[in-house]
């Protein structure tokens, strides 16, 4: 059937006496029906409730009488708006269209059509009939509703206002537009006019828990969290169930930095409806970030058997079993993230890091290569990688992952360093010098890179360079400990003014008493000046902070060597062979060993 010709027509074609009934039925139908409703189509609406965006029909609207050719299209429409088929929709439409044609004078027809034509994002042509709609009956809240909500779709901010505004003048009483026109002052920062309107909605609807709920979100747009929260409260006295109410209130207590009563809020939510999905989300993310990682996963774990989850769910629970050191479980999680997404890279970035944690290092290597260079982990990923390179003993492969990301991110002042320590690594530190000069080429005044730069110089034997950059340094930042250390440590070394080695370390290690490598360069200090068991006590201190260091146990040594204890100098020298100068401590133990026999 050709839903858009008029019906006059249709009798020319030869038609069954059947069809001949369904056709005399189907239009009267439509006329008794659109005749006799106070709406014209009050059933329709009935059987499909309207979203907020869609005009609501108003109590007493007037009656509407369409022609029959009207009444005709407007039955079909009726009747073809509720199939399950496209091709029925869009006859649906067509017939609507036709309608209005044929009565463009309907008030009623032209909302309808404006609605429909919203319904499928036209919503151009939906303005047009509803503006025609608000002329024809100016007093319609229908039309004027429609026309405010077209509006704020459009970013039309003042236009739908005014529409609001109006609409408010005849019935203050309404809520929806209350709260539309509360929403588009703020959206407008007329925060004024909002609580002006709020206030007065109060006085009319004191017991109406969404006029103080509604206060509280304005003062959270205004950032007064104090006064927001007065308000949540005084919205959760009248409703003690509101859960936007408990809601926003957690999110108040976030922005404070009150944890704690948001994890309270959060679990009051949760008695409400355990099933919540947002709340479950928001809580385990914030457990997450207060380190309560078991709690975290558990709530978690209960978001995941509600159903099917977000792949960034399921990273979160894989990313907290890698914190918990649970690698095997974590890189499970990703591995099969991976094979159904492996188009998304931080599953393929958090899977290599899983896999480098398991010593995997080839397969975690394979991946952290595999993230494209447009994506935002691709840098973290290539360093990776050259660590691993690196672990490996590919140093070729290591400096040319970093060269390239030096000529992608200059900016990156880390990677002159990086580069400049593998140099030194390697034993090239003629290389190491250059590295660093080119990075003081393009950021000279960069402080990490000229303290680089004196380490660099100390191992090429330039220690009056390396002691005069240290210098500068210091003038800089008096108070930085790990300069003062090394400028220490290296007066001692070279056995020159011990007297201000030992004021610069004393400072240091005031600065940071904890540090293994400043305790270890006083005990140093004492070595120097023969005061032996102090020696002793500062460096055994020195090994309990830091136990992995073999420069500690080299001193330790020579210490021990010193008071005649061959034996625990042996051993000290045994677990220091993993410092690079190796061949320097075996010659200490085979001396030590022939004095023993």
């Amino acid at each position: 059937m050709n839903f858009v010709q008029p019906a006059a027509p249709l009798k020319k074609a030869p038609v069954s006496r059947e069809a001949g009934l369904v056709f005399f039925f189907l239009v009267l139908f439509g006329v008794i029906f659109c005749v006799t409703s106070v709406s014209g189509c009050s059933f329709a609406r009935a059987r499909e409730p309207e979203p907020e965006v869609f005009s609501r029909a108003e109590p007493g609207a007037a009656q509407v009488d369409f022609s029959p050719e009207a009444a005709y299209y407007f039955s079909v429409y009726n009747w073809l708006r509720y199939q399950d088929d496209k091709e029925s929709r869009a006859g649906a439409l067509l017939s609507l269209q036709e309608a209005v044609k044929v009565d463009s004078a309907s008030a009623y027809l032209r909302l309808e059509l404006a609605e429909q034509l919203l319904r499928i994002r036209r919503v151009e042509d939906a303005q047009v009939h509803a503006a025609a709609a608000l002329e024809l009956e100016p007093e319609s809240p229908r039309a004027r509703r429609l026309l405010a909500g077209i509006y704020s779709m459009t970013g039309r901010h003042e236009a739908a206002i005014s529409q609001y505004e109006k609409l408010l003048a005849e019935d203050f009483g309404d809520g929806d537009t209350v709260f539309f026109l509360v929403a588009l002052y703020v959206e407008t920062l007329n925060y004024e006019k909002a609580l002006e309107v709020l206030k007065k909605y109060r006085e009319d609807r004191p017991e109406d828990a969404l006029g103080p709920f509604y206060q509280g979100k304005v003062y959270s747009e205004l950032k007064l969290y104090q006064e927001a929260e007065r308000y949540f409260h005084e919205a959760l006295e009248i409703d003690p169930e509101m859960a936007e109410a408990w809601l926003h209130l957690g999110s108040i207590y976030e922005f404070t930095e009150r944890r704690e009563d948001a994890v309270t809020v959060y679990r009051r939510l949760l008695e409400l409806d355990g099933d919540d999905r947002q709340v479950l989300e928001r809580l385990g993310q914030l457990l997450v970030g207060e380190g309560r990682l078991d709690e975290a996963l558990t709530t978690f774990l209960r978001l995941r058997g509600l159903g099917q989850v977000p792949v960034s769910i399921e990273i979160k629970i894989a990313l907290i079993y890698f914190q918990q050191g649970d690698y095997e479980i974590a890189a499970s999680i990703l591995q099969e993230l991976h094979e159904q997404y492996s188009e998304q890279n931080r599953v393929t970035f958090y899977l290599a890091s899983s896999l480098e944690a398991l010593e995997r290092k080839t397969e975690a290597l394979s991946l952290f290569l595999a993230i494209p260079e447009h994506d935002e982990l691709f840098y973290d990923a290539r360093i990776r990688a050259a660590f691993i390179y690196e672990e490996q003993g590919d140093y070729s492969a290591c400096e040319k992952v970093l060269r390239e990301l030096i000529v992608s991110y200059p900016e990156k002042l880390g990677l002159y360093r990086m580069l400049s320590s593998l140099r030194r690594k390697q034993d090239d530190n003629q290389g190491a010098l250059l590295v660093l000069q080119e990075g003081l080429a393009r950021y000279p005044d960069d402080y990490k890179l000229r303290f680089a730069l004196g380490v660099v110089y100390n191992d090429l034997g330039r220690v009056a360079d390396s002691i005069a950059v240290m210098q500068v340094l210091l003038r800089e930042n008096p108070d930085d400990a790990v300069v003062l250390n090394f400028v220490g440590y290296t007066y001692v070394e070279q056995g020159i003014q011990l007297d201000d080695a030992e004021k610069l370390l004393v400072k240091a290690l005031s600065l940071q008493p904890d540090s293994g490598y400043i305790l270890d360069s006083m005990g140093w200090l004492y070595y120097a000046r023969g005061d032996y068991e102090k020696a002793l006590t500062f460096l055994q201190r020195a090994r309990d902070q830091a136990p992995d260091d073999p420069v500690i146990f080299d001193h330790l040594g020579d210490v021990a060597a010193a008071l005649g204890r061959p034996g625990e100098a042996v051993e000290y020298y045994r677990h220091s062979l993993r410092f690079k100068d190796v061949d320097k401590v075996r010659l200490k133990i085979e001396k030590l060993l022939q004095k023993e026999r």
